[in-house]
């Protein structure tokens, strides 16, 4: 993406602001007309002033008043735009800069798990509030000073050839020099400045990855190497940035050179052209304010595209990220059933994450509303994807998930997810009060509701126990809570968001064995009516189970009740003696 393209996606990022862009464009030019006009009212006036004193005629001041009245009020007129155009850039800046952010932020939440797991949390954070930043600096910027010296270069300085073409000659030649100085160092710089972000990124990764596991950090005695890997990333990002920094004081050299050298030909060339009869007094004096003028307005015309330079990789990771289309999306007539019953059918279904490697190969099943079903298997067998395929974290490569007889492509994910809680075999907390975690999937929970949630996933004791009971902050993913404090937490959001279907994906792993046997009893009954679904492999939780799929390489090679599958001495009947025996328990139904 080059440095144009990319200006042009930040341009077309104004949104519902774009009219209020197109006025202050309109204002910019303006402004630069009369701030070209004044330099050339000023010249008028030293003309006539000297031709009055070399033809020795008097003049009066109503001679002079049309031209004196004109340049003031081309000044004073600049002075009020000047401040309104700054006033109105900053508020659209400051507004785009959020919504660009707000838009950024929804979008990465409807990217699949996917990506999510190759792309790091800091990257992402960093991307956003980097690129929302810089987008807003160069709207601010060019709305603000940049689009008036743009107007000033491109349209009036071309126009200064009809008051006198050899000045106006020079000072465009003088210009297109300095502009070439600007675009080699430009080409020069621009893979280094890219490089210089890749190891910023990386700087972010690191400190972001640090600073989530401290406890470990601090626990393996690893603060000093961290620190010091930290200080090896900065000293690359400096490695990178110091020839760029280089290159761009030849550039801030090569202004200022420009600028006393402009200076100088404008004023020799228009003495000799003076001697010659060739250019005016006002015309010199006229020619030295534009040079002077047009100096300033190339300083920032530079240090604009200095800024989108150095901008740049930043906005390209920005729009590389909005630009990654998410693998499910709402189909253009998906429909919302409203609440589900609950009838569950994988027809033929095959999944493979990298088109290569099958994940689940050809799972055909029914379950009926109400039943509960378990999934066993050795880890990596395909049990956690064939229930990511349910609540579409991806869709299938073949075959069809249908609930209620709906493919579930053919309803809006916001309606499918409504209708299935899911608690993860990682207990994700938001560093928010226990209520609002649990409100996560229900806002409008009443008190009562809450606390029936609570009790059932044996979670209303030690929440009580909290110095601020619901109200009690968890800490970054509920770092405060143990971890089966933690998981209750998340069952009872399930429980409370009261779907039609339940997923447990080795809910209970961090629970002890009595807290676990208590909850196994009260989610028996919190289950009823619901489909559920049960990741486990403590076998001991699925004895109640209506069915058990063993998974295999993708595969359901068995299927039945506990009883049934070990009775049929297969592979879940080598599995469950080799964990009830190492429990000192036969593989017998209770």
């Amino acid at each position: 993406m080059s440095i144009l393209s990319v200006y042009l996606r930040v341009l077309g990022q104004l949104g519902g602001q774009k009219r209020l862009a197109i006025v202050l464009a309109l204002a910019n030019l303006a402004l630069a007309t009369a701030q070209f006009a004044e330099p050339v009212l000023f010249g008028r006036i030293i003309d006539r002033l000297t031709s009055a004193a070399t033809a020795t005629k008097a003049l009066s001041f109503q001679d002079l008043l049309p031209l004196l009245a004109a340049w003031v009020g081309f000044g004073l007129f600049s002075i009020p735009a000047g401040v309104l155009v700054a006033l109105n850039a900053d508020r659209l800046a400051h507004r785009r800069r959020l919504a660009v952010m707000a838009l950024y932020f929804e979008h990465v939440l409807h990217l699949p798990l996917s990506f999510h797991s190759s792309a790091h949390s800091g990257r992402l954070l960093k991307v956003m509030l980097e690129g929302a930043n810089g987008m807003a600096g160069l709207w601010l910027s060019f709305f603000r000073e940049n689009c008036a010296s743009l107007a000033a270069l491109l349209i009036l300085l071309p126009l200064s050839l009809a008051l006198n073409w050899r000045l106006g000659a020079l000072l465009i030649a003088l210009v297109c020099v300095f502009g070439f100085l600007t675009a080699f160092v430009l080409r020069r710089t621009e893979s280094m400045q890219q490089s210089v972000e890749r190891h910023n990124s990386s700087l972010a990764e690191h400190a972001s990855d640090a600073l989530g596991n401290v406890p470990v950090i601090q626990s393996f005695t690893r603060i000093d190497l961290e620190a010091h890997t930290l200080r090896l990333i900065i000293d690359r990002v400096l490695a990178a940035q110091m020839p760029v920094l280089s290159w761009w004081a030849l550039a801030a050299v090569g202004a200022r050179a420009s600028a006393t050298l402009t200076l100088l030909a404008i004023f020799l060339l228009g003495t000799w052209l003076n001697l010659q009869g060739l250019a005016t007094i006002g015309e010199i004096v006229t020619f030295m304010n534009f040079a002077t003028m047009l100096i300033a307005r190339l300083e920032q015309v530079v240090g604009f595209f200095n800024n989108l330079f150095m901008q740049a990789p930043k906005l390209q990771e920005f729009f590389g990220v909005l630009d990654t289309a998410p693998q499910v999306a709402d189909s253009p007539f998906a429909v919302d059933p409203g609440r589900l019953e609950g009838k569950v059918a994988f027809d033929h279904v095959s999944f493979s994450y990298d088109g290569r490697r099958t994940a689940v190969s050809d799972v055909t099943f029914e379950v009926a509303p109400g039943e509960t079903v378990a999934l066993v298997g050795a880890t990596g067998s395909g049990k956690s994807t064939t229930l990511g395929l349910l609540h579409r974290v991806f869709d299938p490569t073949k075959g069809r998930v249908l609930i209620d007889g709906f493919d579930i492509r053919d309803l809006t994910l916001a309606s499918l997810r409504r209708n299935i809680g899911v608690v993860f075999q990682e207990p994700m907390l938001f560093a928010r009060s226990i209520e609002e975690n649990l409100r996560v999937g229900r806002p409008d929970a009443s008190t009562d509701e809450i606390r029936i949630a609570l009790e059932r996933a044996q979670a209303d004791e030690f929440v009580a126990r909290q110095s601020d009971g619901l109200a009690t902050i968890v800490g970054e993913r509920g770092r405060s809570l143990s971890g089966g404090e933690r998981q209750r937490v998340a069952i009872a959001r399930a429980l409370l968001k009261n779907p039609p279907i339940l997923i447990f994906d080795e809910a209970t792993s961090a629970l002890d064995a009595t807290t676990e046997r208590q909850l196994q009893i009260a989610l028996e009954k919190a289950t009823e009516g619901r489909t559920t679904f049960v990741i486990a492999h403590r076998l001991a939780t699925i004895r109640g189970a209506d069915r058990i799929f063993v998974f295999e390489q993708g595969e359901i090679v068995e299927a039945g009740s506990f009883e049934e599958l070990v009775a049929k001495n297969g592979r879940f009947a080598a599995l469950a003696r080799a964990q009830f025996m190492a429990a000192g328990a036969p593989p017998t139904s209770p």
